[in-house]
């Protein structure tokens, strides 16, 4: 175990060290998987949805603020929905400019939970993503968790409906292709489970993992985990939705080995060494319960300079004269008493 906390202490040593430069390239990793996610998912329109196109984004996302993935992700997006229909492209941009209300009004900090959530969803493991916020954000976070699961679904259902709404047959019709866009927002009943699931379960993690319990943050995970695998099961159960029970099971499982994980990294607590303070001012009186961070001390190397150290990084002149017989005897009972040995070894 100490290894693994000397492991963990030194990335994020060298994380701090070098966060300049790090930091701009998980930048460019996430926007690199977020556009990548949109090609290959709904990308209708050739000119913007290919891979040179996604480096040149993703290097703009590396240099700009962490919103600003947000922003071109979004123009992708709506050029892709135009390139499906014109009313696709209004019922987007009119989605967008609700989303975006909600996002940058309430957790305009949360770039990276809004654009992970898509994501996470092709991965299977977007469970992870209410429990990790709610265990590292504030309980706002939630906001931008609810807004990147609104869009992977209308996305998810344009792109089941792709056929219908670019055809050009008589039979199909501006207003029903309106019907078919407006329909993946307001009729998607999963949509709507998985919202409430998602904000229930972020209520409870950040809850249980503020109380003044031990191990608060190990609780918050185990039944955050547990509320949403049992909320979502039910309600497809009630729902009718089949073929998704082994993914949540197993996406759930990940996501928990992934909470875990950042509690390692983040609040991995002793509680072996539990300390309760008691002190007073003059208006109240404080009853003060800490517990210290798991820690590796730094392991402190002191070297001794045996002799003469006067002429420690100065240049060495050449040209001074050999030393005296006494002054090699001196020097000799000097280093003999520091290193504790008879002085007729070093003769």
């Amino acid at each position: 175990m100490t290894k693994i906390l000397e492991l963990r202490d030194r990335m994020i040593r060298f994380y701090s060290r070098y966060e300049t430069y790090l930091f701009p390239i998980v930048k460019f990793a996430v926007a690199f998987a977020l556009f990548s996610v949109i090609n290959k998912n709904i990308g209708f329109m050739e000119l913007v949805s290919n891979l040179p196109v996604a480096l040149i984004l993703s290097l703009l996302c590396a240099l700009l603020p962490v919103n600003a993935m947000i922003w071109l992700s979004a123009l992708v997006v709506l050029a892709d929905m135009y390139a499906v229909s014109l009313e696709t492209a209004l019922t987007t941009l009119l989605l967008f400019a609700a989303v975006f209300f909600l996002y940058f009004r309430f957790s305009p900090k949360d770039g990276f939970a809004a654009v992970l959530t898509p994501v996470c969803f092709r991965l299977h493991i977007p469970y992870i993503i209410p429990v990790g916020c709610s265990l590292l954000r504030s309980i706002y976070s939630v906001i931008a968790v609810v807004c990147g699961t609104v869009l992977y679904y209308f996305l998810g259902g344009i792109q089941q409906n792709a056929a219908a709404l670019m055809s050009t047959s008589e039979d199909v019709t501006s207003s029903s292709r309106l019907n078919i866009s407006v329909g993946q927002l307001f009729f998607n009943r999963e949509m709507y489970l998985v919202i409430a699931v998602f904000v229930v379960t972020s209520l409870v993690v950040y809850l249980v993992r503020r109380m003044e319990v031990d191990h608060a943050w190990t609780l918050a995970i185990i039944s955050g985990t547990l509320v949403e695998i049992a909320g979502l099961f039910v309600g497809y159960m009630v729902l009718g939705i089949t073929g998704k029970t082994l993914w949540l099971l197993i996406g759930g499982v990940l996501s928990m080995i992934i909470a875990f994980v950042i509690q390692f990294l983040f609040m991995d607590l002793d509680y072996d060494r539990t300390e309760r303070v008691q002190f007073e001012d003059d208006d109240y009186y404080y009853y003060v319960k800490a517990v210290p961070k798991k820690m590796v001390a730094v392991r402190e190397v002191t070297v001794k300079h045996f002799g003469n150290t006067a002429s420690m990084g100065k240049r060495i002149d050449h040209s001074r004269p050999v030393p005296t017989a006494e002054e090699e005897e001196r020097s000799r009972k000097v280093m003999a008493k520091e290193l504790d040995i008879d002085e007729g070894l070093l003769k």
